[in-house]
């Protein structure tokens, strides 16, 4: 397997990658409609969940994001990718947003066939690329970072410093505020779980990378679900990179002018909602980031990263292999992951055979043989737009 220190030096694709810094539910739904959406559920459980055999320390903290460049074999090569197909191809964006890029790690269980369980993962505010400026006020002034969103950026501002460095401190500002108002009221527990958890193979994780100072560093590893049926590399249902196309939103929080500003200096991001058809009785899909394959490459064209319904873990399947397609996120982190992701960002999704597992022994942690669910009901009415709620059906 080829090391990272043979790979492509991202620096001379992009130039230098310079903000960024490292650190740190049940109602199951019989659904009918297209085997390409989720399986989306109601709350009725608390998703934490820690025991004596949950998910350890998690000791290469990068080694996700490193993923689609050691592990996951591009099927036109046969190879791991380069760094270079991490980068986002809108040249327009600042080069650290082009250094984002999703993985999707939908192995439940490890090389020797024990489930994973899940340890989340999430880089300090203050540490983020987007505030590099605001990071080093707060340092200087030895204060909260937080307290800054109160400040006027003319009281922020030196009395040398340029237009440009004006500019981008009111965006650092604006930001900042949005992240507060929008995101960080939503913010719960870190997920911590089991191995096992209700028999369900726990292991699958949604990992939000970025190309700092040239090498790929972890900003936010969470728990998430995929497919409930047994993928196969070669059947190319997820493709192996994909490219984030859309960015939507959630009825339960306002779309304003912030927020429309927010979206335009990531690539693009509206305010409509995703709804799933449902047979004619649509279910919101909250923060709905539609993918698709890049350029290509083979792959359903149905599906996208969303807050499951509620936001909580119902039934305690979260972390396994449960949805209809759809990759699903908590609550908070599918905030988070709309506002942290541009559009165009790639997606990568790395699935073994051996250790795609939805079922495991509670006892050992020990993944069992994969068992397919019956099939679903596609027939029924399509669901379209209503624009009275300002709606969208995601199939038209």
């Amino acid at each position: 397997m080829p090391s990272w220190g043979a790979k492509i030096n991202v620096p001379k694709i992009l130039g230098m990658l310079v903000y960024g810094i490292p650190m740190g539910a049940f109602m199951r739904a019989l659904i009918s409609g297209f085997a390409a959406l989720c399986v989306i559920a109601s709350p009725a459980l608390a998703q934490t969940t820690i025991t004596s055999m949950s998910a350890g320390k998690i000791d290469d903290i990068d080694a996700p994001c490193r993923i689609p460049f050691e592990k996951l074999k591009d099927m036109k090569t046969g190879e791991p990718f380069p760094v270079s197909a991490a980068i986002n191809e809108n040249d327009k964006l600042p080069a650290h947003l082009r250094g984002r890029y999703i993985v999707g790690d939908f192995n439940s269980a490890d090389e020797s066939g024990m489930c994973k369980g899940v340890k989340e993962y999430l880089t300090r505010l203050d540490q983020l690329s987007e505030f590099p400026r605001l990071r080093k006020i707060a340092a200087e002034r030895k204060i909260e970072f937080t307290s800054l969103a109160k400040e006027n950026v003319a009281t922020l501002t030196k009395a040398q410093e340029s237009l440009d460095e004006f500019e981008a401190l009111a965006f650092e500002l604006d930001d900042l505020r949005n992240y507060l108002d929008q995101v960080q009221r939503f913010e719960t527990d870190h997920i911590v779980k089991a191995r096992v958890y209700n028999g369900y193979c726990v292991g699958q994780t949604l990992n939000f990378c970025e190309i700092q100072n040239g090498k790929p560093k972890l900003v936010y590893r969470f728990i998430t679900s995929s497919s409930r049926w047994q993928q196969r590399p070669e059947n190319k249902y997820y493709a192996p990179i994909n490219v984030i196309s859309t960015r939507n939103w959630s009825s339960d929080r306002r779309y304003t002018p912030a927020d429309a500003k927010r979206d335009k200096r990531m690539g693009g991001g509206r305010s409509h909602i995703a709804m799933f058809e449902n047979g004619g009785s649509p279910i919101e899909m909250p923060n709905f980031m539609h993918f698709l394959p890049d350029k290509g490459y083979v792959g359903e064209r149905a599906n996208g990263i969303h807050q499951i319904a509620g936001g909580l873990d119902s039934g305690g399947t979260f972390g396994a292999p449960v949805s209809l397609g759809c990759v699903r996120l908590s609550k908070y982190q599918a905030k988070l992951a709309r506002w942290w992701t541009p559009q165009q960002a790639k997606f990568f999704i790395y699935l073994e055979a051996a250790t795609y597992r939805n079922y495991g022994d509670a006892k050992t942690a020990q993944a069992r043989g994969y068992i397919n669910p019956p099939p679903v009901d596609t027939a029924g009415p399509r669901q379209y737009d209503t624009r009275s709620v300002g709606i969208f059906s995601l199939f038209r």
